[in-house]
């Protein structure tokens, strides 16, 4: 069989992709760069170049997955922006991210260190989550709310995003064009509206 041949800029992303159905295969114990340069069809020293160790190509996959998150909820956030269903749009792009892409589920919240940080008055390294709290806080700032209370408006949304997410990502739902559509209804169900309730 040929190999693919890779444009530079290519490679990166095609190692840190093949990197993840490796360790969803696998495991991140079983993972070397020298297999993962066999399996993409290029030389050993390839990885390398873009990846200093199996450490780095980690740590580099994450941050791939989460800019790739956060460009998600960013796009949401623009498309919706004058939508009175902001807040349910944005859940539903957060949730149907992992429906598309449940490898990027498995590996972010394996790890540990993702950070969530639920006071309004600080900010965490965990960009989507950040997009998500500045977002709600917007919209549950109309509504005559303590910051406790709206905190504890931002975590119940967030677990439940969260939850269907896993829900979509680990059962590996197949194609199903209502899922979107059923997420959304969840969502406005338990979310408050400009109207109370």
């Amino acid at each position: 069989m040929k190999n693919k041949t890779y444009h530079h800029g290519d490679l990166k992303c095609a190692l840190m992709e093949k990197g993840l159905e490796l360790i969803s295969k696998y495991g991140e114990d079983k993972l070397s760069l020298r297999r993962l340069a066999a399996e993409c069809g290029v030389s050993n020293a390839a990885p390398y170049a873009h990846f200093k160790n199996k450490d780095e190509f980690l740590s580099e996959i994450q941050n791939y997955v989460m800019n790739l998150f956060a460009l998600e909820l960013q796009k949401a956030l623009q498309e919706n922006a004058h939508s009175d269903k902001l807040f349910i749009k944005l859940g539903t792009a957060y949730v149907m991210f992992f429906y598309r892409n449940p490898l990027y589920f498995d590996f972010l919240f394996s790890h540990k260190n993702i950070e969530v940080q639920l006071s309004l008055n600080e900010n965490s390294t965990n960009i989507p989550f950040e997009i998500l709290k500045k977002t709600a806080y917007v919209y549950f700032s109309e509504f005559e709310m303590s910051e406790r209370e709206i905190e504890n408006k931002i975590m119940a949304m967030w677990s439940l995003v969260h939850g269907l997410s896993s829900v979509a990502a680990v059962l590996n739902l197949k194609s199903n064009e209502e899922f979107e559509a059923r997420t959304e209804e969840i969502l406005g169900a338990a979310v408050i509206s400009r109207q109370g309730g």
